[in-house]
């Protein structure tokens, strides 16, 4: 879990945020060998592969990872819409083709890492959005999106 340092430093900066149990502490929920196929049907097997930890493979670190809902659809092309949760890891840094969350002109932004014209960019998943260049001292990171969660239904 973040220090109250980090989470008061994070929502001061206008980012709000939500707290996440520790590792181990989610219910485990079953996990089946066989996949559901998003194509063609096909028979599918009732074996049981064992439990799974929603809250470990979602959060592989969570000492160092935070919630933050997504408002908006610049990212729609890239699976992430209006509403979903980000589990974000902070502390490392963001490879190209990375979503991360960014502090930029004084916002917090969710954008994939990128190049263009061999310069840095935050792309948009929309193309309604056009590209910010990353300019040296202009950005802060605030993490890489590790997962996103989104429910249906009531």
């Amino acid at each position: 879990m973040l220090s109250p340092e980090k989470v008061a430093k994070l929502r001061a900066a206008g980012l709000e945020i939500q707290p996440m149990p520790l590792r181990g502490s989610a219910a485990r929920l079953p996990l089946y060998l066989s996949p559901v196929q998003a194509g063609t049907p096909a028979l599918a097997e009732s074996d049981l592969a064992g439990d799974m930890n929603l809250g470990d493979w979602l959060a592989p670190h969570p000492d160092r990872s935070f919630l933050v809902r997504v408002r908006g659809d610049s990212m729609v092309d890239f699976g992430i819409f209006d509403g979903d949760l980000l589990v974000v890891e902070t502390g490392r840094r963001p490879r190209k083709g990375e979503i991360l969350v960014a502090k930029i002109h004084g916002a917090y932004t969710v954008k994939r890492l990128g190049t263009e014209e061999g310069k840095p960019v935050l792309l948009a998943g929309n193309p309604k959005y056009p590209s910010i260049p990353i300019v040296p001292g202009e950005m802060r990171i605030g993490g890489v999106v590790r997962s996103v969660v989104r429910r249906y239904g009531d």
